[in-house]
């Protein structure tokens, strides 16, 4: 298969979002604006899990393991179909903050 034939093959796995109106490529913009919606939802567990904590500080570790794994399904596979990679770095940063702001100790972290 020449250069040429592989590329079109390749363009052919990769999906696109096409504005129907104008025929331009949207993806990336699309992309950007799910990521911007997830990152408001992981601020939202955040927000909850501290809540929850203030109310209940015997019951840190449960809370942090749920709103963990809550953060984990939210943002994780399949969170931006096809392009879910771009929200891994999200995710893990999001991970991290509620692990801080409940002062989970190092050897504690999931």
């Amino acid at each position: 298969m020449g250069e040429n034939e592989k590329k079109r093959s390749d363009d052919h796995l990769v999906q696109k979002a096409i504005d129907p109106t104008t025929g331009r490529d949207i993806t990336a913009e699309l992309i950007n604006q799910r990521l911007e919606e997830l990152k408001h939802v992981a601020n939202e567990i955040i927000k909850a899990a501290i809540e929850e904590y203030n109310l209940n500080p015997d019951k840190k570790r449960e809370i942090y393991e749920i709103r963990y794994r809550e953060i984990h399904q939210e943002l994780g596979s399949g969170s931006i179909g096809p392009a879910t990679a771009a929200v891994g770095p999200l995710m893990y940063s999001k991970m991290e903050e509620l692990t801080k702001a409940l002062d989970i100790p190092e050897n504690e972290r999931l």
